[in-house]
């Protein structure tokens, strides 16, 4: 786990400018962090388009550091940042982060059924019915749990590193 954290920590570092640099990593620009490498760790079966869209519904969206994003690339393709306003833009999403109560939506529960969207869900609890990388705020530390079969459901490949860093997987 320690790795991982380094991993995240250092990215983040290399994203934010070298003056001004804040003592603590916000918990915006760790949840970006942690976003952005979860999706470096996991494999897609095919990834169309010019841009590896990491998508977030209006409400959320203040919950990502667009900034941090916009310098990076996974799969070789740009990362841009989607704000979506409804169910139907998700098809453009490879990585679709949101809170815990949205997950629970019938109908979003049914569209990502059928695309290979890694959903990454910020939680308050350690419960297998809501995304496949499920992060956790625990006594001011970050951690996370995957639920590997429902990945493998969405045709995603997570890493066995990856796999190995989580508190749990299901």
């Amino acid at each position: 786990m320690r790795k991982l954290i380094y991993l995240f920590c250092l990215s983040l570092a290399l994203a934010l400018p070298a003056k001004g640099m804040p003592e603590q990593i916000s918990e915006r620009d760790m949840k970006t962090a942690l976003i952005y490498n979860f999706a470096v760790f996991t494999t897609w079966p095919l990834i169309a388009g010019e841009t590896f869209n990491i998508c977030v519904f209006e409400e959320d969206r203040e919950n990502i550091n667009n900034h941090l994003l916009s310098t990076k690339k996974i799969s070789g393709k740009q990362t841009s940042l989607l704000v979506i306003r409804n169910i139907n833009a998700i098809n453009n999403c490879q990585v679709l982060y949101l809170e815990a109560k949205k997950i629970r939506n019938k109908r979003l529960a049914d569209t990502l059924q059928n695309n290979s969207i890694l959903t990454i869900v910020n939680s308050t609890e350690n419960t297998t019915n809501t995304g496949i990388i499920n992060i956790l705020l625990i006594n001011n530390r970050f951690n996370f749990t995957i639920n590997n079969e429902t990945a493998r459901d969405s045709n995603l490949t997570l890493s066995s590193k990856l796999l190995r860093l989580a508190a749990e997987v299901y």
